[in-house]
């Protein structure tokens, strides 16, 4: 009987040895899913961090393009209602209406003639260049 007993116990222990290996085991693995957890948290956290960013990026965004389109038709307009004007002042004045059917001299032509620009560097490429207008030729009469 002290046998059987002995057996038992040695099961026993057996069993209970297996058993807190297990659990040692499945302690270690709930310890790496925690950290993946964390990392995955983490990471989470910066997404959305970087998607408020966008949000208020592209709503800035919007908001700035709008303002700009509302100017262009402000421009547009003032444009319009000022060709509108010079057209009426030429019909009622027919010294002015001389004066606007003249061609300009050719150095004013060429002071107001643009190369086809792409980029502010290009602009400022022709800006450095400086083609001015000799000082012989202006003449205050003109």
């Amino acid at each position: 009987m002290t046998r059987v007993l002995a057996v038992m116990l040695a099961v026993a222990l057996a069993a209970l040895s297996w058993q807190s290996w297990r659990l040692n085991n499945a302690s270690h693995t709930i310890e790496a899913q925690d950290l993946t957890l964390k990392g995955k948290a983490d990471e989470l956290v910066k997404r959305n961090s970087q998607l408020i960013s966008l949000s208020i990026l592209t709503e800035t965004n919007s908001r700035e393009q709008t303002r700009l389109y509302a100017a262009a038709e402000d421009t547009r307009s003032l444009l319009h209602q000022r060709r509108n004007r010079i057209e009426k002042l030429k019909r009622e004045n027919e010294d002015l209406r001389r004066w606007a059917d003249t061609l300009l001299p050719a150095d004013v032509v060429r002071l107001r003639d643009r190369p086809t620009l792409t980029g502010g560097a290009a602009y400022r490429e022709w800006l450095s260049k400086g083609d001015a207008v000799p000082p012989g030729k202006v003449s205050a009469t003109q």
